[in-house]
Parts: C-alpha cells; structure tokens; sequence
C-alpha cells in the first residue's frame, strides 16, 4: 500500500513524457495515411525516385541482408564506388532496411513508405525537443513539431536523402544552446558537432552545406559575444570525426570524378558550378507568398499556411526582446528565405564565389529548409502567447485573421479574383482561425481544446498542400514510374538463367531505370548523377566499348546493330539480344601500347583493324611482357560479394591478365597470394601482369578513405562518450 502513491507518481510521469511523442507518432501515421493505411498511394511514384533511389536503396538493403558494407556497386556502370559517390551508406538509419524481409527478392515499397513516415516523425520528434528545452508547452511543442515535419520544405520533399540531411538540425541547435548556458557545456558542444555530423552521412550533400554555414555563424557570434571559443573547436572536431565516414570516401572520389550538374557535358569536381545553374533553381520573390497561401511550387515549397504564419508573428513579437532563441531562428529563417533568392541576393554570389563548398549546391532553393527550421519554435512561441488574453497582439491577430478571410470572400464574391481551392483554403483557415482565438480570448474556449483545435487547423491546412499531389498508384492516371520497375521479370529470369558471371548493356529509352541496381544484374550504364572520369572520357556508350567491356546480352525493344542476336522475346516488347562481338569478361594480352591521351585512345579503340584481345591501350607507362604461342585460359569465378573479384588464368608466358571492371583506387590484388601491381588499361579497366603458368588472382576494394573515414566516425563516437563522462565529472565536482 505505501508504494502504490509512488507507482502511481512514476506511472503519471511516463505518460506526461511519452504521451505527446506518441501523440507526435499517431499525428505522422494519420498525416500519411495515404502511406500508412493503403495500398493506393506512393510518394516513389516519380522518375528520379522510382529510377534512381529505389534502386539504390534496394541494392544497399542487400548487401546489409548479407552482412556487408556497399563500398563498390558492380551493377552499375562497369562497377563503381558506390560509398564515394555519397548514396546514404554510411547513413544509419538506411541500414536497417536490410532487416525487413524483402518480398519476390526486392526491397518491399510498403516498407520504403513506413521509412519515409518515420523519417517525418523523427523531424517532429526532435524539434518537440528543442521546442521543450527553450520552454515551450506540450501542446505548442506539439504544434512546432508538426509545423517543422509536415509543412514547408519537409512537408514538400519526396527524397529520404534530403530529408535526413535537416531534421537534425533541431538537436544540433538545442545542444548548441545547452553548451551556451553551460548544461554539460563540453558534452553539449560535442553533441551538437556530432549530430550535424550525422547529416553529412545523409546521402545528399546540399542541405548539410547550408546548415553548416548557419551552424558557424552562430558559433562565430557566440563567441565574438564571449562564449567560450573551445566549445566551438570540441563541436568543430566533433562534426568532423563523425561526417569523416562519408567526406573522406567523397574526398577521394570527387577529383577522379565528373558530375551532371545543370549542363549538357559532366563537369570536373575543381570546375565551379556556373552560376547560371544557380540562377535557374533560385527562388523568386513572387514565390514568397506561398510561405502563408497555397501558391504554385518554385523548386521548394515553404507553404506553413496562414494559421502558422500569424502564430509564427506572434511568437516573434512577444518573444524578440525577451528571448535569444527567437532572434536566432528569425535570423535563421531569413537566412533561408534570402539564400533561397539567389538571383535576387547579391550575398548568395558572394558566398559561391568566396566559398568553394558554397557553390557545391546547384539549387538555391533548397536553402528554404532553413526557413522551415526556424519557422517551426516561432509557432510554438507565438502559441504560448495566446496565454495572455489580454494582449494587444492577440487582439490584433483576430482581426487581422478576420479581416484577410473577408477580404478573400469579398473579393471571390465581387469576382475581383479567380475562385479557387487555394484562396478558399486561405479564407476558410484565417475565418476559423479568427473564431478559435476570439473564443478563446472570451473564455469560451479551454486551453486544452485551443491546443487540440489549434493542432488539428494547422495540420488540415498544411495537408492541402504537403502530400496532396502524391501519386495514385491505381487508375488510368497514375504515373507509372514506379511500375515500370516490375515488367521486366522474364527478362530477369532468363538472365539469371545463363553463365554467369555477365554483364548487360540496357538501352536507356526502353528501360529507364537503374535495371542492375534493382535486379542484381551487372549493367554497363545506369541513371547516375555522376561517373567515374575514366569512364566518362571513354564514351561507353559506343557499340565498340560495350563490346570492350564484355556486355554479352542487349535489353532493349529493337537491336541497336545488325550484329546483335534475339535471345529472348519478352512480355512487354522489350527483348534480350546476344551479343557475339562482346569479349569475355578476363581475356590475357602480351603487348600493351602508349598513347598519349583519351582521344587517341578512343580513336585507336574505334579503328577497324584494331584487335583488343591482341593489343592493351594505356596512358601510362607499358609493362614489360613476353610474346609467345599457345592457348591461353581466362575466366571469371563468381562471387558473392561485391567488394571482391577472384580471376583464374593460364598464361603461356609473362603477360598481362585483364577484367573488364572499373579501374579505381582502393582495388589491390593478389597473384597466387602475393601482392600485384593493378594497372589503368585500356583507359579504364583494371589489369594485372602474370608470369606462365596456372595463377589465380584475387582483388579486394578496401579503400583507404572507407577504413579511415569509418575509423574516425568510431572514434567520434568515442569522442562523445569522453565528453560525457568528461561533463558528467565536472557537474559532479561543482556540486
């Protein structure tokens, strides 16, 4: 009897700390339940997602099913560094969709869409948190939560990458601040380090760029202000040992490297971005009343709707004086909105031009993320503010509300204005919204129904625009990017039916997904937003290089030559062609010749007479070899993994041992156990020399930057934990 009163206490506790996430959680499943709760819908259902992250995500959640680290894709390209290449394998929330049984062997989308929910409720969740450290009710860390996950620039983004790259921002900030005031100071200096560290493993590199730059502004002001300079350094260290896992593999891709970025031709990592590029994903000043009023999306929407914005002036104009936290994230949001106005913000050339990683970022817009952020803790402020009935702001609030529903329905009754959903969404909302705070300001309404009532608006009006557009997975009007991924199972099938190891070239018109990716079937191209330069310069798309790289079979509707035999007439027009020209995936060669770049290279490769199984091409400095006579043997092994590659050879002499595989650094090789020199042959396959006789060869991609990226991200790790103790010593001292 005398513990219940205790149990009873212990039990209250649990449910005031868990009931709002759990509110938060239930709020993301039925804002989703396009997602959550049918089958009908899917936010995967475009061509960038359907064609290129599902494919990517399906091929990571195999190799985490098989316990392995996806350092190098082989379905894609020839093969190619695929954590290099910054996809979200050193993210680790997408490692856990390994774990999820796949269904007919790929990544099940119901699952995709549950990860996209949670990535939601993780924006929701953290900002409540943040919302709550600086003070903040439930119910308005509730509403700031819902604000900052469902509405602007969240609310409005499809990819997962992008996503995870700013919903850590509000930890990042709330530790930023602890450090500050001195909660733990070195531990919340690290943390705040460290979790912007976590965003950099995102997958996508644009917003962590623009967070970090705020980030260091903020500290760069604390500290001018007073504010110990070393917890910056410990944030500093902190962000750069846990981003190491995913920058340093990105540092050694980047020069050998060249990226589509907004042009007609791939650009090198040293060549600028030009700013016309900049200029054509800017946000225009037009755009900026969509922030309150559903307007037509310019790259980004910031919508938050009108009921945010008038809460989000609340907050700001009881909160500026009395609050540090609401003059930074106002800073913040500006920061977004006029970083997002490129073309219109003289600053933003000034940073492109005066920060190399500034200019990394080809879409301005995307700058409006920030907006989203610090827009988010100004609805809560400007929430806890109805408390004071007697405000004049509240009462100025009301009938500005009013009087913007009125004007709208005078206007659409006078037919001064077009009559349309978005203008009557905005009429509805500010109306209901009027009634709402003028019943609370009389009495009539409780603080408890105000917050519910409030929650409820907020989220209605934010869904009109967040979500609503989110394809139709059913009917005669749905996209179908998304089911083009299953047509093409016969085509796969008989694939997996012949010798392997093959490789596939896939005509990009007929079958515009990444085919190798999402089937687990080496292909020589793929949709990519950038390639090694090696292959680049070589223009694999020639029939000759397909031929070079041992593409045995042809996926497409029509032979792309007359050479090209029909294997397999498929079920929905596409076909599978043999190709008898394509040379074996190992072939042995006794001479190598110079030449002095690319374009000879490719012109020695195009020649009629040329012969690749007699004569090596490189740009380099040729191996010694010896010519003699006799049958030769080279062959392929499969392999499970694709961070491995086993050959077998027979050599009749000294010669040169040759896979049709990107040539990367990071590859070492093993001849008969003994460590080989892997040569760049023609241009941009790898190559070892061999003496006579039977020899097998082993290579192995074990980057150095993968090794020591993820060396360093342990030890920040680490770093944490020291810092921890570190705090946890010190408080314990001053007690």
């Amino acid at each position: 009897m005398v513990s219940q009163p205790g149990g009873l206490q212990l039990k209250a506790m649990m449910i005031r700390r868990l009931g709002a996430p759990f509110l938060l959680f239930l709020l993301c499943v039925g804002f989703y339940w396009k997602l959550t709760l049918t089958n009908q819908y899917s936010f995967l259902d475009s061509p960038d997602l359907a064609y290129l992250d599902l494919p990517r995500l399906q091929f990571q959640a195999s190799e985490w099913r098989h316990f392995r680290f996806p350092l190098w894709d082989p379905n894609h390209w020839i093969g190619q560094p695929f954590l290099g290449q910054v996809t979200g394998a050193a993210y680790p929330a997408n490692w856990l969709l390994g774990v999820f049984p796949f269904r007919e062997g790929k990544l099940n989308v119901n699952v995709v869409h549950w990860y996209f929910v949670l990535i939601h409720f993780q924006a929701a969740l953290f900002c409540y948190f943040l919302c709550r450290d600086w003070g903040r009710s439930r119910a308005a860390s509730v509403l700031g939560g819902a604000v900052f996950s469902f509405g602007g620039f969240l609310g409005c983004t499809d990819w997962p990458q992008i996503l995870n790259g700013i919903l850590w921002l509000p930890l990042v900030v709330m530790f930023l601040f602890r450090a500050l005031r001195g909660e733990r100071a070195l531990f919340s200096a690290a943390m705040s380090g460290a979790l912007l560290g976590v965003a950099w493993l995102s997958g996508h590199h644009e917003v962590p760029i623009y967070s970090t730059v705020v980030v260091a502004g903020i500290w760069m002001v604390a500290v001018w202000r007073g504010a110990n300079w070393r917890l910056a350094v410990v944030a500093g260290v902190a962000l750069c040992l846990i981003a190491a896992g995913q920058v340093l593999p990105a540092q050694e891709y980047a020069p050998l490297a060249k990226r589509w970025a907004g042009m007609a031709d791939p650009i090198a990592w040293n060549v600028p971005i030009p700013y016309q590029v900049h200029q054509e994903f800017s946000w225009t000043p037009t755009a900026v009343l969509g922030i309150a009023t559903p307007r037509p999306e310019v790259h980004v929407t910031p919508f938050i709707g009108i009921l945010s914005f008038g809460l989000a002036l609340l907050g700001v104009y009881h909160g500026w004086r009395r609050r540090l936290q609401v003059r930074v994230v106002v800073m913040v949001a500006l920061a977004g909105v006029f970083l997002a106005l490129a073309t219109s913000n003289f600053l933003h050339g000034v940073l492109y031009s005066v920060l190399p990683v500034f200019g990394k970022a080809r879409v301005p817009a995307r700058a409006l993320a920030l907006f989203s952020f610090g827009v988010a803790p100004l609805v809560a402020f400007g929430f806890d503010a109805l408390g004071r009935r007697s405000s004049v702001w509240l009462g100025r609030t009301i009938w500005g509300l009013a009087g913007i529903g009125g004007v709208i329905y005078a206007a659409l009754t006078l037919g001064v204005g077009q009559v349309s959903n978005a203008a009557m969404l905005t009429a509805m909302m500010a109306t209901l919204g009027a009634a709402l705070l003028a019943g609370w300001r009389a009495g009539t309404v409780t603080r408890g129904w105000l917050g519910v009532a409030v929650v409820l608006l907020v989220t209605m009006e934010i869904g009109n625009v967040s979500g609503a557009a989110m394809a139709s997975r059913v009917g005669e009007k749905r996209p179908g990017y998304l089911e083009r991924l299953f047509h093409h199972q016969d085509l796969v099938n008989f694939l997996r039916g012949q010798a392997q190891p093959l490789r596939v070239e896939v005509a990009d018109a007929d079958v515009p997904y990444n085919f190798g990716d999402w089937h687990g079937i080496p292909t020589t191209a793929g949709y990519a937003a950038s390639g090694t330069t090696n292959l680049v310069e070589l223009e694999r798309h020639r029939p000759r290089m397909h031929d070079l790289f041992g593409a045995s079979f042809y996926v497409s509707k029509t032979p792309s030559r007359p050479e090209l035999v029909l294997a397999l007439a498929g079920e929905n027009g596409v076909n599978v062609y043999r190709n008898p020209m394509a040379l074996p995936r190992v072939w042995t060669v006794h001479q190598v010749t110079q030449v002095p770049s690319y374009d000879h290279l490719r012109m020695r490769l195009e020649a009629p007479e040329y012969v690749a199984r007699r004569e090596a091409l490189t740009l380099g400095v040729p191996p010694v070899l010896e010519s003699c006579e006799g049958e030769e043997e080279g062959r392929l092994v499969p392999l499970s993994s694709p961070n491995r590659v086993r050959m077998e050879v027979k050599m009749g002499c000294r010669g040169l041992a040759v896979v049709s595989d990107t040539y990367f650094p990071g590859w070492t090789a093993m001849v008969d156990g003994k460590p080989a020199e892997i040569l760049e042959v023609y241009g941009a396959l790898r190559g070892v020399v061999v003496e006579k006789g039977e020899h097998r060869i082993e290579m192995v991609y074990r980057p150095w930057s993968a090794l020591a990226g993820g060396g360093l991200s342990l030890l920040g790790v680490l770093f944490i934990g020291w810092s921890w103790r570190r705090s946890a010593r010190g408080e314990g001292r001053a007690g």
